[in-house]
């Protein structure tokens, strides 16, 4: 059984030449069946032998006059794999030249039985091997690994640069992605750093607000490296601000009815502004003075008593300061009296001019004589009682006086005027 498949191999294989040539010249039959040639079929690894035919040749002869048992050949399997490259066979006789066998690979390890012959007189023409157009089936493209995202960069816009008391608030907007690295508040074209922020908003502080400051955004795309600078906007520059005025001073705590009272405080402004003063609690004995301050005022007997609360305060039409509230007491004193009292005292006569006695009986009274000075005692005082030797005036006004006295008899003799004393009147 194995001889005869390796016969029908080597036979059909013989066929396919020569549809492959193109032709029926006899040579090519000839060659291909010389008996001298011999023919190397590979099947499953094996390699054999076809014998020398022993009629020289005319065995190939009698093939080409007898008809063909025509042979179907099975179409070539699919080979999804690259096939072997093909064997050439060289003839075994070097003496005798002929073209090369070219033998078809083997396609798989399994032999294929010949199609069984028919019989001598059918001449239908032998089946040619069916070619497999069919293509291959496209190979798939790898997978393309997506594409990075594009970074959305771009510059912030400054909206605003608003001054509140001694700060700047600034306010921006971002359309792009968030840079990396925040943003940087640029200040007159210097970035410090210091203000470094991953928010919309930044409070500045420190600044001379009297002055103008302008303010850039910068956006900071550190994976990129790209630092953008946002549009430009300045503050107003701002008035200086008001110094406050100041007031000082101590008034006094006290005072005595009928005495006179005055206070006047002391006030300064630093920017020379025009300062007015008013006062809150005003006691209705005093009176004030609105543009320096001063109050002022003497009380009675009527106003003795406590004032409290009393407030001085001063302003330069901005800003206000106030003094420390403060009372003032009204003592209740005694009048010190205008007048006084004289007391005097004498010796009575006993001689008149002419020296002759005088009785205590015959004086009827005395004369008084007071002045300021001793040379003019215009004032006098008639006394008609002889019988006293002393005597005290009253309501006199204080002070330093000068006195003399007479006596005088029931006849209206006068004596002449006695030695000049000085007498003091006090309370």
């Amino acid at each position: 059984m194995k001889s005869l498949q390796i016969i029908t191999a080597a036979f059909a294989l013989s066929l396919i030449l020569s549809a492959c040539g193109g032709s029926g010249d006899p040579e090519s039959s000839e060659t291909a069946n010389n008996s001298e040639q011999e023919t190397i079929v590979s099947n499953d690894g094996e390699t054999s032998e076809a014998p020398a035919d022993d009629n020289g040749g005319d065995t190939g002869q009698q093939e080409n006059t007898e008809t063909q048992t025509p042979v179907i050949v099975p179409p070539a399997p699919v080979v999804e794999s690259n096939p072997a490259p093909a064997e050439t066979v060289k003839p075994t006789n070097p003496s005798q030249p002929s073209d090369p066998v070219v033998t078809a690979p083997v396609e798989n390890d399994t032999a294929t039985d010949p199609a069984p012959e028919e019989s001598a007189g059918t001449t239908d023409p032998v089946e040619e091997p069916v070619a497999d157009n069919t293509d291959p089936a496209p190979e798939e493209p790898a997978a393309e690994e997506p594409a990075a995202p594009v970074a959305n960069t771009g510059a912030a816009r400054l909206n605003s640069a608003t001054v509140s008391g001694d700060q700047v608030i600034l306010s921006w907007s971002n359309d792009f992605d968030a840079p990396e690295g925040g943003f940087d508040v640029v200040i007159d074209n210097t970035d410090t750093g210091a203000d470094r922020t991953h928010a919309l908003t930044a409070t500045i502080s420190g600044l001379d607000l009297t002055t103008q400051h302008c303010f850039l955004i910068e956006s900071r795309y550190t994976d990129s490296a790209e630092f953008l600078l946002s549009n430009q906007v300045c503050s107003a520059a701002q008035a200086p601000a008001n110094e406050a005025p100041t007031i000082s001073g101590t008034p006094a705590a006290s005072v005595d009815a009928g005495v006179a009272y005055s206070f006047t405080p002391a006030a300064d402004d630093a920017d020379n502004d025009r300062l007015t003063f008013s006062v809150t609690n005003l006691p209705a004995w005093a009176s004030f003075n609105s543009s320096n301050g001063r109050l002022t005022g003497t009380p009675s007997a009527q106003d003795v008593g406590d004032y409290n609360n009393i407030r001085i305060s001063v302003s330069d039409g901005t800003d206000s300061a106030n003094l420390a509230s403060f009372s003032i007491r009204v003592n209740s004193v005694q009048v010190a009296a205008t007048t006084g009292s004289m007391s005097l005292n004498w010796t009575a006569p006993t001689t008149r001019t002419d020296g002759s006695s005088l009785n205590l009986s015959d004086i009827s009274g005395y004369q008084i004589y007071i002045g300021t000075t001793p040379s003019n005692l215009q004032m006098h005082v008639d006394l008609s009682q002889g019988h006293i030797s002393s005597y005290t005036i009253d309501d006199m006004d204080l002070g330093d006086y000068y006195v003399a006295i007479t006596a005088y008899d029931r006849s209206g003799n006068s004596s002449d005027l006695s030695n000049i004393v000085q007498k003091s009147v006090v309370n």
